[in-house]
């Protein structure tokens, strides 16, 4: 997979270069022999207001770099509008800066998160059943986030902070290191760590989520101020449209 690091922000070219090489390391050397997923970074500066797209060689998916402000130019508003616009079909992340700030993370683990999600599952349509969460009778279809579980949970690579990721066993799959997570830190499968999160489905198309103890309220606010720009939440949307066409398909045949 190709992805366009796309920075909207004005930071500078170096430093934003050399976080993308990390990742491009991690995602090479460790995330891809996992997960048998790999794919190459590029880095390009946009500037939202123009009319044509200034991003002459997106491929696959593209990650947004800037700020969350209501600024039509730079913040969630314009950047979905200039997505939507110009790449519609191409899936996207978004990396605020403030929001990485405000919940205490630095960017580059969120940047790192946001690539190796990508790289899991670009769509967002991925789940894996397991049992229920909280020794909940039956299954349950947990959605393939692969950096959520582990949320929090950070290393060095050429001393830029990445994120850590959980491993193929953390779903109860076959095959990679057979670790739940790539620092092998204590996590069940199917579980959360401190400072994670995982979202899962019910059979009525309704999406939950399990925080994990050290999870603050302020921490999470931050985490969903993206609205409709993060993945879990564009799950969501997708899932309540399905639920609605199938409830409107019920209707019709009675």
């Amino acid at each position: 997979m190709d992805i366009t690091i796309a920075n909207i922000s004005g930071m500078d070219g170096p430093t934003l270069q050399a976080a993308v090489a990390a990742i491009g390391r991690q995602v090479t050397e460790h995330f891809q022999p996992e997960w048998g997923l790999g794919g190459t970074l590029t880095v390009t500066a946009v500037v939202l207001g123009q009319q044509q797209a200034p991003i002459p060689a997106i491929q696959d998916a593209v990650i947004y770099i800037g700020n969350s402000s209501q600024d039509p130019t730079s913040g969630v508003d314009g950047t979905l509008g200039y997505h939507f616009q110009n790449f519609a079909h191409v899936p996207y992340g978004f990396v605020y800066l403030d929001v990485c700030a405000k919940a205490n993370e630095p960017w580059t683990v969120s940047l790192s998160h946001e690539v190796l999600e990508l790289l899991g599952d670009p769509e967002v349509t991925q789940t894996v059943t397991g049992p229920a969460p909280g020794g909940a009778a039956g299954l349950a279809a947990y959605d393939l986030e692969v950096a959520d579980p582990t949320q929090g949970d950070s290393y060095l690579i050429d001393g830029v902070s990445v994120s850590n990721f959980v491993g193929r066993a953390y779903f109860g799959q076959s095959g990679g290191s057979g670790r739940t997570n790539y620092l092998d830190l204590p996590l069940a499968a199917f579980g959360v760590r401190p400072k994670g999160y995982f979202q899962w489905e019910d059979g009525n198309g309704g999406a939950n989520t399990v925080k994990g103890f050290l999870v603050t309220d302020e921490q999470f606010a931050a985490k969903t101020l993206l609205k409709s720009g993060r993945r879990n939440e564009r799950r969501r949307q997708r899932l309540a449209g399905a639920t609605a066409a199938k409830k409107g398909k019920q209707a019709r045949r009675g």
